[in-house]
């Protein structure tokens, strides 16, 4: 017989929606794992990943977080652990008493025209390059925090406290890349 006191089952469960372009292995590397290992570790609760909703073709609009925690007066702490981990403007707690916007990164969308261009471009140009210089580019301003690959374009999405500061960073290098000619930027959070 265990004299361990039973662990107490979660009593108050709702979901956060994040604002987030993130394919379910980002989404689950940087706001589950981390969130789940905080909240078990403060005896507190965990969080799984929930529904990912996507647009027609197939691209990540949001990743909803299912939590599920002891007490419902710690929902003001998950908010403020989900906006350190990097939770876009525009995320919104789905509680029973009503939705509380959060979040605090802005985001860009930078797509790339997967069809368009030169034949010569899509042989000599490499996408991982685009990562790789984007990143280094925003390096200190933001990341590059998940990507999509659909039809016609392949994007790469960029989270940072500043979009503006994003864009003017790697504005020199999307000019001057050929496989970037073309790619068009749009604000995501």
């Amino acid at each position: 017989m265990s004299t361990e006191p039973a662990a107490q089952a979660p009593v108050f469960t709702f979901t956060a929606r994040l604002n987030a372009r993130l394919q379910p292995e980002h989404a689950q590397e940087l706001f589950v794992e981390p969130l789940s290992a905080w909240l078990q570790d403060a005896g507190q609760g965990d969080a799984a990943l929930g529904q990912v909703g996507l647009s027609p073709d197939g691209e990540v609009l949001y990743v909803d977080l299912r939590i599920a925690l002891q007490d419902e007066s710690e929902v003001a702490t998950v908010i403020v652990a989900l906006e350190e981990l990097g939770a876009p403007l525009a995320s919104t707690l789905l509680l029973p008493q009503g939705e509380h916007d959060f979040g605090r990164m802005q985001g860009l969308g930078l797509y790339l025209d997967g069809q368009n261009l030169p034949e010569q471009v899509y042989e000599t140009c490499d996408p991982h390059e685009v990562f790789e210089q984007v990143s280094r580019c925003i390096d200190g301003l933001g990341d590059v925090c998940s990507f999509w690959q659909g039809e016609s374009e392949t994007a790469l999405y960029l989270y940072g406290q500043d979009a503006a500061a994003m864009e003017q960073a790697m504005a020199g290098f999307l000019a001057s890349y050929p496989l970037c000619q073309g790619a068009r930027l749009e604000r995501i959070a």
